[in-house]
């Protein structure tokens, strides 16, 4: 049997699905079976007049590889109502949403439902989102490359719920003007032990600590639209950031701010299992 754990995250209003497996854990379980952990992640939300992104989760399933059917059917592995506020998982912050032991053998999709969904400002203006009906009724995100379980083993998937993608502002929101947003839920999924992550501090050219500033990892070079944007992260106070659930390959990098000229950073190289270091220094706009 093989355990694997599903872990929320959220990078950019994002959640990561990362597996991992523990071959010494000394958990006894049934004949044929391995455990799985869900966790959530998110990344920062890019806009400053929000305090709150808010979320409700009742229901998490997987699907199993059937050969002998058209349709594989989903497994659900996590069924009770979960609330969580996604601008607290940044900068590697995850949060578990479940535990379970699944039959040994290859999963390729999860269905999340998300049920409710509020933004909450600074000044205490609450928004209620109306929920896609695709996404009340379940969520598909494909598990790529698909997860093995084996018996015996122990595997951790994160769910990345890309925040900057899902919560659409509506009105002039850089001139103080916000009038609601639209939820078009946006998340992938990744496997821990193929993955890496990258770390880093942004500063400006005086060695200043540069807070909220945008960090986002492209996947090709020359190609800078949505469809190659894989993830963005936002630095705290300090000026770090962390993207985490990166998976392995060579990218290119960009950090932004308000005032600055945007800085480039290419061939970034992640290893799967370690991390990358990458430093930004933005300078002032003339």
């Amino acid at each position: 049997m093989r355990k694997i754990g599903l872990v929320l995250s959220t990078i950019l209003f994002g959640i990561l699905f990362i597996v991992a497996c523990n071959d010494s854990e000394s958990t006894n379980f049934a004949e044929g079976n391995g455990k799985v952990n869900v966790y959530l992640t998110d990344a920062p939300f890019p806009i400053d007049l929000v305090s709150q992104t808010v979320v409700t989760i009742d229901r998490v399933e997987i699907r199993k590889q059937d050969n002998d059917t058209t349709e594989a059917s989903f497994i659900t592995i996590m069924e009770e109502p979960f609330e969580v506020d996604l601008l607290t998982l940044s900068n590697g912050i995850t949060e578990q949403l479940a535990s379970i032991e699944l039959e040994a053998g290859t999963y390729d999709m999860m269905r999340m439902h998300v049920t409710d969904s509020k933004v909450i400002l600074t000044d205490g203006t609450e928004f209620d989102l109306k929920i896609p009906s695709g996404s009340s009724s379940g969520l598909k995100i494909k598990i790529e490359p698909a997860l093995s379980i084996e018996s015996g083993q122990t595997s951790d998937v994160l769910l990345d719920f890309d925040v900057s993608k899902s919560f659409v502002a509506k009105g002039n929101w850089k001139g103080g003007k916000l009038n609601g947003f639209n939820f078009k839920p946006v998340v992938r999924c990744v496997l821990l032990d193929r993955a890496g992550r990258i770390e880093g501090m942004v500063s400006d050219t005086s060695n200043v600590a540069l807070e909220n500033s945008a960090v986002k990892l492209w996947m090709e070079v020359n190609d800078v639209d949505d469809d190659s944007l894989l993830t963005t992260g936002f630095t705290d106070e300090m000026g770090y950031y962390q993207l985490i659930g990166i998976p392995e390959g060579t990218y290119y990098m960009t950090a932004e701010l308000d005032s600055f000229m945007t800085d480039t950073i290419w061939n970034v190289d992640v290893l799967k299992g370690e991390s990358t270091q990458i430093d930004f220094v933005l300078t002032p706009e003339p």
